[in-house]
């Protein structure tokens, strides 16, 4: 019998092998993997489905990081005008809410006899001169010792000490203002008795406006006397100022140090009492200005962006803020030149290979 026959009649009795080595061939096809231009197609295939997303160059600039702080706005001194003499007050010059100049005259109080007892002090001192003349000739011609010219010289001394003290009394007697400022408070009214050291007004110096706060040991370091600033005042608007003034010492409950910055009030039209901040430029940085709606947060919950490699594959940035603007937020950690997703963020995954359509026309 033919050799073949044998194995028609074989396989006709025994289909199954048939199928056998059907599937046997399949098998080992599919072991080979697909060919150089099957791999091809898979390819261009896997590249026409990249997911797009939109990609804006950005580059860093130099910007100042900005320390805010909180404080309110005070005088630059504030006193009592208080009076040296006891009396009545006899008359009120000005009144509350009044801008004064130094030395302007704001109460007058009684003189008393005053002015008669400066005059009676005046004749004895003409007494005690001619007094202390005569004993000196008489030194001179030897008929009296210098015990004697000793006394009316002494006598001589105190009546001019008296007068000096009267005078000074007197002149006490009105009392004017010791700087320019405002009048605050009125706290007498005429005919009020007074005695010495008590307050009659109490007198605000507004020029320079100063706001006072409290930075922290790692803030202070940055700060330096006449250090320029800018102050956000309560509905008011901005004005610039200078650092006066930087403890020395810190708080010893809060660690913190007392900072002034003095500001400009010409006829002291701001008024002091007002919530404030202070935005100070403590240290300059390369910053890229982004918006807010592009950051993200990573697995681990931190801030950042994503941007694109040089292989077009997603990759995570962490970034520290430097300042908020109102047109965007400065931040730091993406070197000096950034492509950043803008579009489509949400949808890509870091270290997923994107397709970048930039929005400047960069490439």
């Amino acid at each position: 019998m033919h050799p073949l026959s044998g194995i028609k009649k074989s396989l006709e009795e025994k289909p199954y092998i048939i199928s056998i080595v059907i599937c046997i061939a399949i098998f080992i096809w599919m072991l080979t993997g697909p060919s150089q231009a099957e791999q091809s197609n898979i390819a261009d295939a896997k590249k026409t489905t990249l997911p797009k997303v939109k990609v804006e160059r950005l580059t860093a600039e130099t910007v100042f990081k900005t320390l805010s702080l909180y404080g309110r706005s005070e005088p630059d001194k504030i006193a009592n005008v208080s009076s040296y003499e006891v009396g009545q007050v006899e008359a009120i010059f000005v009144n509350e809410g009044e801008f004064v100049t130094k030395g302007t005259v704001v109460a007058q109080l009684e003189q008393g006899d005053l002015s008669e007892r400066i005059e009676s002090v005046k004749a004895l001192i003409k007494q005690r001169e001619f007094e202390y003349q005569g004993a000196k000739k008489l030194q001179q011609q030897g008929l009296q010792d210098q015990v004697a010219l000793a006394k009316t010289e002494t006598a001589l001394a105190q009546a001019k000490a008296e007068l000096a003290g009267l005078a000074l009394s007197l002149e006490r007697t009105t009392l004017s203002a010791p700087f320019a400022g405002v009048i605050n408070r009125r706290l007498v009214e005429v005919g009020d008795y007074v005695g010495r050291g008590d307050a009659v007004f109490e007198l605000a110096d507004l020029d320079p406006l100063i706001i006072r706060a409290d930075v922290t040991q790692a803030e202070v370091k940055n700060l330096t006397i006449n250090q320029q600033v800018t102050a956000d005042v309560f509905e008011q608007s901005s004005t610039q100022g200078l650092i006066r003034y930087i403890a020395s010492v810190a708080d010893s409950n809060t660690n913190t140090f007392r900072i002034e910055a003095a500001f400009s009030n010409p006829n002291m039209t701001q008024k002091a009492g007002f919530s404030a901040q202070l935005n100070i430029n403590a240290q300059a940085v390369e910053a890229i200005k982004l918006s807010p709606a592009f950051m993200a947060l990573d697995g681990e919950g931190n801030i950042g962006v994503k941007s694109i490699d040089s292989q077009n594959k997603v990759i995570f940035n962490r970034i520290n803020i430097v300042k908020s603007s109102v047109d965007g937020i400065w931040m730091t950690g993406l070197g000096s030149q950034a492509d950043i997703i803008t579009l489509g963020q949400g949808f890509v995954r870091i270290g997923d290979e994107v397709e970048p359509v930039y929005s400047n026309e960069q490439e």
